[in-house]
């Protein structure tokens, strides 16, 4: 097994990555930038899905069984502002659990690849 693929164990397993989404969630909640989205929102469902969803990122055991992405996040009025915000909770958190700046970075890289998903913004390079 690569040493990227290893990312999960890295981050906690189980244990971790729910802690993670936990302090994640009391960050992004007395956010006022992002707590808005989340005003309506099922919190226990929506920490459920984050977790399977990271969980399957980071090569986990579980795969994220939730709504498509770009569907989840329709309407929302998430754009890449808040994606930013949303990552550097996520960084936080896991900084905060003790999770090495390497494996930080690693995470933050694969989320970055479900951004246009979440924003339902293209990146577009010339």
């Amino acid at each position: 097994m690569s040493e990227e693929s290893e990312l999960f164990g890295r981050i906690g397993g189980t244990e971790g990555l729910s802690k993670i989404v936990d302090t994640m969630y009391e960050l992004v909640l007395a956010d006022p930038e992002l707590s808005p989205i989340f005003q309506h929102a099922d919190m226990e469902r929506v920490r459920k899905m984050q977790f399977e969803f990271l969980a399957g990122a980071f090569d986990g055991p579980l795969n994220y069984a939730g709504v498509e992405l770009t569907a989840a996040h329709r309407n929302r009025g998430i754009r890449a502002q808040h994606f930013a915000k949303f990552c550097s909770h996520f960084a936080d958190s896991a900084k905060q659990h003790g999770v090495s700046d390497r494996d930080i970075d690693n995470a933050l890289g694969r989320l970055a690849t479900f951004k246009d998903k979440i924003t339902g913004e293209m990146n577009v390079d010339g």
